[in-house]
């Protein structure tokens, strides 16, 4: 079992303070009042960014006012955006206390504080009643969990009738075994990739039903590519998720990339619903 510690050295790679303070001086982007928008670079943590989470909310049901919960949220920016453009209110767990701390000053620059909570949790047991949200979605953070029984049979928990759980993950490729570091986990240790059919069956076992997944990984790679080009042709922006994962994040983002080229992992969009009709999409790589 990773210690907190462990885990919030991993995701902080450092006085992560001092680098997203000096990212947003760089930027012009201190002391003054902000869109969500002007966020996009630095809080959608994963590689398509803001594009991923735009076509995750695409294919999730959300309406005006409904509470959703974002297991896993990070910095907050997909809830940003999912609270603005739906008009809902949004709950966000995260394990790391250093995210959930930048994610709410985040919050009150763009004024969504009312709109969104963000919360220190821990997805595999969330502090909430039975039925309490509308919907749950999650993005890029099953590859962390071991107990995904667990997992997922918390979200359903939490879930009402007639709701719905969309998540992206990377799923384990036929040739198995990524390449090591990724932008998840530094060893194995931190990393329980599941084959899709696993998935599956767990989420059915669980109670969801009308499973669907897309496989995403063709996006994915075009969007590391990106990235790792910006890297090398020296034109890496003030703001990036490089300002989150420190040093390491080009070399991770090219093991990643690397690892669903060769068929190590695949990138999924999973939305699938609970029998009494809670929907659930399942993982994509959104």
């Amino acid at each position: 079992m990773i210690n907190s510690k462990s885990i919030e050295n991993f995701w902080t790679r450092g006085d992560i303070f001092s680098r997203v303070h000096h990212a947003m001086s760089e930027a012009g982007l201190i002391n003054k009042e902000l869109n969500i928008e002007d966020l996009f670079p630095i809080d959608q943590y994963h590689a398509r960014g803001i594009a991923a989470t735009v076509d995750l909310g695409k294919r999730m049901p959300i309406s005006k006012n409904q509470k959703i919960i974002d297991i896993g949220c990070g910095l907050g920016g997909p809830a940003r955006y999912y609270a603005k453009e739906f008009k809902c209110f949004i709950t966000g767990i995260d394990i790391t206390p250093s995210f959930i701390e930048i994610g709410n000053e985040f919050n009150k620059l763009t004024s969504m504080s009312d709109n969104i909570q963000l919360l220190v949790g821990n997805g595999e047991i969330l502090d909430f009643k039975n039925e309490t949200f509308d919907g749950a979605y999650s993005q890029h953070v099953t590859m962390n969990i071991s107990d995904r029984k667990k997992f997922f049979s918390e979200a359903f928990r939490v879930l009402k009738k007639d709701s719905f759980f969309a998540f992206t993950e990377h799923g384990l490729g036929p040739e198995g075994n990524p390449i090591f570091p990724l932008p998840w986990a530094d060893s194995s240790e931190m990393s329980f990739l599941l084959p899709p059919e696993t998935t599956i069956s767990i989420l059915k076992d669980t109670g969801f039903s009308d499973i669907k997944i897309i496989e995403t990984a063709d996006k994915y790679i075009s969007g590391y590519e990106k990235l790792i080009g910006l890297k090398s042709e020296n034109k890496i922006p003030i703001l990036g998720i490089h300002v989150i994962g420190g040093d390491s994040m080009n070399e991770r983002s090219t093991n990643s990339m690397q690892s669903i080229k060769e068929n190590r992992t695949c990138l999924l969009y999973t939305s699938p619903s609970p029998r009494d009709k809670r929907q659930s999409r399942m993982p994509s790589s959104a």
